[in-house]
């Protein structure tokens, strides 16, 4: 990671306990596994669309109860997949960070068994694994929808949908440092998917 995400980090961490709950309340630690696909980038060189591969994709979150029906979430999440950026050019390896500062608000209940509505805002993070393009860092935001399952008193099964937001506002040159053989552009770069993960509290 870049050192100005390294920074964002820092600060969303920094933030996450200075606005965390009593140290009586739960902290809760949950990893996803599940799949991404994506669209909005656009080719402008040869008026095509970029194709960015759909495939696996994590998650960590790292919360604390906010009090008897919310959580505040630290989320991170990243994606390696293949960009394909069409009239010609050869494919690329890219890597999609998310962090973001969100949370979880269960519907009509308490933390437990149930929906619960998903989402944060903070920064993604695109690194492309070539030469002639470099990283960039741009503000985002993610919302979906959840299903909780308790399998004991302290761990959880999740189920979640997810659509991620990221306010690229770019007319051409995304990505691009210099020598690039495609011109990308983008207004809002999306991203949709499934997640399964498994939550413990302590």
């Amino acid at each position: 990671m870049t050192s100005r995400f390294r920074f964002l980090a820092a600060s969303i961490v920094a933030t996450l306990l200075a606005t965390a709950a009593p140290a009586a309340a739960q902290i809760s630690v949950s990893l996803y596994g599940g799949y991404l696909g994506s669209s909005g980038v656009d080719n402008v060189a040869s008026d095509t669309q970029a194709d960015i591969k759909s495939s696996a994709a994590f998650m960590f979150a790292l919360g604390t109860e906010l009090d008897a029906s919310r959580e505040l979430q630290l989320q991170f999440g990243q994606q390696s997949t293949t960009l394909s950026p069409g009239g010609g050019a050869a494919p690329f390896d890219l890597a999609i960070r998310y962090l973001h500062l969100g949370g979880t608000a269960f519907i009509d209940r308490p933390i437990g068994p149930g929906p619960y509505a998903v989402g944060g805002l903070g920064a993604t993070q695109f690194s492309p694994g070539t030469s002639g393009y470099g990283s960039e860092i741009k503000p985002s935001l993610n919302v979906g929808f959840g299903y909780h399952w308790p399998l004991s008193e302290r761990v959880a099964l999740r189920a979640e949908v997810r659509g991620f937001f990221t306010f690229v506002n770019s007319s051409g040159g995304f990505l691009c440092t210099g020598g690039c053989v495609a011109v990308l552009k983008s207004d809002v770069f999306t991203q949709y998917g499934a997640t399964v993960g498994l939550t413990a509290r302590f």
